[in-house]
């Protein structure tokens, strides 16, 4: 069985979730819709814990598709497959990887069209204007932040469950003590400058740098609504 056979079944078997989850985001988007057009704008904000919730999104993925293998006990045929182990859990972690994208693919699209439709209901659309005009410009950051957070937590869950399996008594605490201990070192190598010379470029903008981008712009508005005027 080829590696994309077995990602292919990971998506198949897990395609019903899939779904599940995907409809719950259209039906929470159109109720933030309602509450939007009905009450008050500022519902948009919740759309932020729909963003932030896909940091968790590969830790339970992981979780619950490991934990169906061996609650089904098909891991008892994974000796007879002529495929090595790290293609098999590459495999689902693929599935779920692609999943991810796509889910977090479409908040980021609700987020956008309701922050798009909000606009008209705020007390000050230039604040409103403003926050879109900031959402096009650096959504991405955003995305690959959540994204990278996400996968990393999906590591962690797949080593701490086949730690659980593998180590009989005590797996589980050893498989967490041993990710604190990595995430512990891996805080540390951030510190140095290799890290901070292969990764940091620079600011793409500071705290005092939006809120002057912020007053400039409402300044700019207001200018050009005096003269339209």
């Amino acid at each position: 069985m080829s590696w994309l056979a077995l990602y292919m079944k990971e998506l198949r078997l897990t395609r019903t979730s899939f779904l599940i989850n995907m409809m719950s985001l259209v039906v929470v988007g159109g109720l933030l819709f309602y509450l939007i057009e009905r009450h008050s704008p500022f519902f948009v904000t919740l759309t932020v814990l729909l963003i932030v919730a896909h940091f968790f999104y590969m830790f339970f993925a992981m979780l619950s598709s490991l934990r169906q293998e061996w609650k089904q006990k098909t891991t008892v045929f994974w000796l007879n497959i002529p495929v090595r182990g790290w293609q098999l859990l590459s495999a689902k972690f693929a599935a779920a990887m692609t999943q991810l994208f796509i889910s977090l693919v479409t908040t980021f699209l609700i987020t956008y069209f309701l922050l798009k439709n909000s606009s008209e209901y705020f007390p000050d659309p230039m604040v409103s204007n403003f926050l879109i005009r900031q959402m096009e410009a650096y959504w991405w950051v955003l995305f690959l932040g959540i994204f990278i957070a996400s996968l990393q937590s999906g590591v962690v869950a797949t080593f701490i469950y086949m730690m659980a399996k593998s180590v009989r008594k005590f797996g589980w605490l050893l498989g967490i003590a041993i990710s604190m201990v990595g995430s512990w070192l891996w805080v540390r190598f951030q510190d140095t400058a290799i890290y901070r010379g292969v990764t940091e470029w620079g600011v793409i903008m500071r705290e005092t740098e939006f809120m002057e981008s912020l007053e400039i712009f409402l300044t700019l508005e207001k200018t050009q609504r005096f003269i339209w005027e």
